[in-house]
């Protein structure tokens, strides 16, 4: 994730306090923050702009209380030790020092590892041959709703996009409603199968209604169901 995902993704996820969160979404935004600031600093020795400051504070306080909740589910811990902060020095060394440790491979009980790393099991994805689970078989989407109900349709390379146009691998008839013309896919990331909005007019949604962010790779696994534009283009990913 690089600086610029991060920022997107904290802000997306404004008041999200459930999942977890990467280190480097966690620090790229702390290292936003301290830009920001320091910019309103320069601006606010005319006294004019002093205002912004608390302003942007007062703004910025969830998103940034958010992604510290997620970070420490990240690392195995609750989100209310981020109150231990009010510790004079002892909380504020302890926070550093969990904010910097690397994700808990695997799922923990706050959800799935955001990097897909220790999840090879539960995602399906492996570097060697994409698609392919070792003695199981290969990922695969079939729509269970909407124009394409009971069609199934294999994960073969690196990836599988779905939409109206007719390069899509799972292409949508014209006139479908709420699907674009490239509107997601299905992408093989350091060996791992995330789901992607490709800046859909519609969006894109996992079965619980959750909106991913354009561009943002969402790890899914065999099992995962998630829906195009409305609830009457559902998928869900299988082995087969």
């Amino acid at each position: 994730m690089n600086f610029m995902e991060a920022v997107e993704h904290v802000f997306c996820n404004y008041a999200k306090f459930e999942g977890r969160a990467r280190r480097s979404e966690f620090w790229y935004f702390q290292l936003f923050q301290y830009t920001v600031f320091f910019v309103l600093g320069i601006f606010s020795v005319t006294g004019i702009l002093a205002v912004l400051i608390p302003v942007y504070m007062l703004a910025s306080f969830i998103p940034n209380l958010a992604v510290s909740w997620r970070r420490l589910h990240d690392v195995g811990r609750s989100g209310l030790w981020y109150f231990i902060f009010c510790v004079p020095v002892v909380g504020i060394i302890l926070m550093i020092i969990w904010m910097s440790q690397d994700s808990q491979p695997g799922n923990n009980q706050y959800g799935p590892n955001p990097k897909g790393i220790g999840n090879k099991r539960a995602y399906g994805g492996y570097p060697e041959g994409a698609g392919a689970i070792p003695g199981q078989g290969h990922l695969a989407v079939q729509c269970i709703a909407g124009s394409l109900q009971g069609q199934t349709y294999p994960i073969r390379g690196n990836e599988i996009v779905f939409g109206r146009e007719s390069i899509c691998a799972v292409r949508m008839p014209e006139g479908t409603p709420g699907i674009s013309r490239r509107h997601a896919c299905i992408r093989y990331q350091q060996g791992m199968p995330m789901l992607i909005d490709l800046g859909s007019s519609y969006g894109t949604y996992l079965a619980d209604g959750k909106q991913l962010p354009p561009n943002y790779p969402e790890p899914v696994a065999a099992g995962t169901r998630f829906y195009l534009g409305n609830r009457g283009n559902m998928f869900q990913v299988i082995v087969f």
